[in-house]
């Protein structure tokens, strides 16, 4: 009996999955396997439009082209703006609203003097004097200080942010260290302390040298440092003041002609272009800009706040007044107890707590804010009012953006 005469019979010695052991008339084949055809093309194309997944779990909503439109341009800057790097950032939520090379490194320009009055606030020796000698008179921006005059270092602070001096670096950086050279070691050391894996600088003031650099995203990470000091916040966020015999004025042009901007900085040279680094405080809430590269900073800057408020909007984290399942819990007695928040919201990005009650979402990420709790019992004795009984996490989509604290009440 040949192959064709066997069929379907099996043949003792034969491997089980020889292909023409289960060979079909080619009329059958057809009518036997179309069905299967049509039930995996149905599969294949799907029931709906594609929808875009990067994790195994579908997604709980689905984007339209013009969403997809919309993220896409809320997350990059206008296509007008001249500068080489931006970056915007929410400083209650830890979120980067826009990016635009970010991480590039760029000359820092007088940004640098961040780094420098980070050292000088955190050695924390405000009040010790500081004589004036012929070294620290570098020229181009300065605060007009002259030889063998004495200030304080909190008044050299003031000095060095406002009018962005050159001298009031110098004589910062030489007293905080003994020397320029030795300050600049510490600069490096703190920028590699903090991660700032871009970073490098070769003096305390932003002269153009060749290898001093550092990024939008590294820039960002000494402000919200700088943030934590009072006296930082109140300086940068004045327009004129009077040091001395000294005359200050900020060369941040942004302050008291853009609504909400308290801060923070400028710099310039002729190989950096011109850079900024704006504070923007709405109904309490802080964001920092960073433009560095541009052909016209304020321009820029403009643009891109503008842009980021017309995309974004503040949106209330609190629960709805009407009784829900996360407003009441039963101890091991069987009683009900009811709960309450104590009126604070825990960063997600710190320990801090604070009275933020909205969150700074684009649109299309409204439908993604939900709020879980997570109970926290207590193993045992008895339950009393004000009792901490676990916390309401905030989240937006995956990520937990704030944390509130669930207290019982009668």
């Amino acid at each position: 009996m040949n192959n064709e005469q066997a069929g379907n019979r099996f043949t003792p010695g034969r491997s089980f999955n020889t292909i023409d052991r289960w060979r079909f008339p080619a009329g059958r084949v057809s009518s036997c396997l179309w069905p299967i055809w049509g039930l995996i093309a149905l599969f294949l194309c799907g029931f709906g439009p594609p929808t875009m997944v990067d994790r195994d779990v579908a997604p709980r909503q689905r984007f339209t082209v013009g969403q997809l439109r919309q993220i896409q341009q809320a997350q990059t800057p206008p296509p007008e703006i001249s500068a080489v790097s931006v970056l915007v950032y929410d400083l209650d939520s830890g979120r980067e609203l826009m990016t635009k090379a970010a991480h590039l490194p760029v000359s820092p320009a007088s940004l640098a003097k961040l780094m420098t009055a980070l050292l000088v606030l955190e050695q924390n020796r405000l009040e010790e004097q500081v004589t004036i000698q012929r070294q620290d008179l570098v020229g181009e921006a300065e605060m007009g200080l002259r030889e063998g005059e004495v200030l304080r270092v909190d008044e050299l602070l003031w000095g060095l942010l406002i009018p962005s001096g050159n001298d009031a670096a110098m004589a910062l950086a030489r007293h905080h260290s003994g020397g320029v050279e030795a300050f600049v070691g510490h600069m490096n050391l703190r920028a590699g302390d903090l991660g700032m894996h871009r970073t490098q600088f070769h003096n305390p003031n932003g002269f153009d040298a060749d290898g001093q650099v550092s990024s939008a995203q590294d820039l960002l990470v000494i402000v919200r440092r700088l943030w934590e000091y009072p006296l930082f916040r109140q300086i940068v966020g004045t327009p004129a003041a009077t040091v001395g015999s000294h005359e200050l004025r900020t060369t941040n042009r942004l302050l008291g002609a853009y609504p909400g901007v308290n801060g923070v900085k400028t710099g310039t040279t002729f190989q950096s272009g011109q850079s900024l680094i704006a504070g923007l405080e709405q109904n309490g809430h802080q964001l920092f800009a960073v433009v560095l590269g541009s052909v016209d900073r304020y321009h820029d800057m403009r643009l891109v706040l503008q842009a980021v408020q017309g995309d974004y909007s503040w949106v209330s984290l609190r629960l709805p007044e009407r009784p829900t399942a996360l407003d009441r819990l039963f101890d091991a007695e069987g009683n009900r107890w009811f709960l309450r928040t104590d009126g604070l919201i825990v960063d997600s990005n710190s320990s801090a707590t604070g009275p933020l009650f909205e969150a700074l979402l684009a649109a299309w990420e409204r439908q993604e804010l939900q709020v879980f709790r997570r109970v926290q019992i207590p193993s045992a004795g008895k339950w009393d009012a004000g009792m901490q009984v676990g916390v309401l996490e905030w989240r937006l989509g995956d990520t937990v953006i704030a944390t509130q604290r669930l207290l019982v009440q009668w």
